[in-house]
């Protein structure tokens, strides 16, 4: 059986959150994401301008609930940046996962992706990024990608076990943190929202029994969302965004599948 392309699975393992929440949980979290949407179809992040990357965000956040996205609006502003020569490979992949999400002929895609030629492929964020961009040229990591063991990140351990890397189940899980969620690091013992959702994405891919630390992921996931609907990356920040609130989609849904598998209620 053919595996589904990656930005299917994170939809499907965020989409699973609405197992979990409420519906005015679901309600509130919509809310939150189509408030941060501008005049120009773009949704903004940190600051009042739209982006391209946020804009990926937000609209995987409204399918994961279940909202349908303003369709003809994200159209426009997608449309407005050609096919993306001027832009960097974040923000290219952002580019064409917004426009896959509306039907264009063959020509278009095999040009975006083209695009993605400038870029070497020598890192495991790379290689994670074109992935989700629907790239499948590569089957498993680049030879030429070279990355430390001594010390990865959490989510740059998770991309390496997404793009097919084994032995690293071990060490995700020995960064889960006492308080619930993950840390980004050996160094640093505090979790962030980042950390957790990728690493739960990563490990319950692998089919990794996650029973005991249910509870106080859930639990950290929950003490970072904000009265305005959305989610913050870690305890200290005060600021939410829609990057972050779909990080808790897709951690509150890994979890929620997690359980649903170890209990046999599929």
């Amino acid at each position: 059986m053919e595996r589904k392309p990656l930005s299917d699975r994170l939809l499907q393992s965020a989409a699973a959150s609405r197992r979990f929440l409420d519906g005015d949980s679901l309600g509130r979290i919509a809310r939150f994401v189509r408030e941060r949407q501008n005049r120009d179809g773009g949704f903004r992040g940190r600051d009042a301008k739209s982006d391209l990357y946020y804009t990926v965000f937000a609209v995987a956040c409204l399918k994961a609930l279940g909202y349908p996205p303003p369709v003809f609006k994200i159209w426009k502003y997608a449309l407005s940046f050609g096919m993306g020569k001027d832009l960097d490979l974040v923000h290219l992949v952002c580019l064409i996962r917004l426009r896959t999400v509306f039907p264009h002929f063959g020509s278009t895609r095999r040009r975006l992706l083209k695009g993605l030629q400038r870029f070497k492929a020598d890192s495991a964020y790379g290689l994670f990024l074109r992935l989700f961009a629907g790239d499948f040229r590569f089957a498993a990591p680049p030879a030429s990608i070279a990355v430390s063991r001594s010390d990865p990140t959490t989510n740059l351990a998770a991309a390496l076990m997404v793009g097919h890397q084994e032995g690293i189940a071990e060490e995700l899980l020995a960064r889960v943190c006492s308080a619930g969620g993950f840390a980004p690091s050996k160094q640093i013992n505090v979790p962030d929202l980042l950390s957790t959702a990728t690493a739960l994405f990563a490990l319950t891919q692998r089919g990794v029994d996650l029973d005991d630390i249910h509870k106080p992921c859930f639990q950290y996931v929950e003490s970072l969302w904000r009265d305005s609907g959305g989610f913050a990356g870690h305890v200290a920040d005060e600021f939410e965004d829609v990057e972050y609130t779909f990080y808790a989609l897709l951690s509150i849904g890994c979890l929620t599948q997690s359980m649903a598998k170890n209990y046999g209620n599929r």
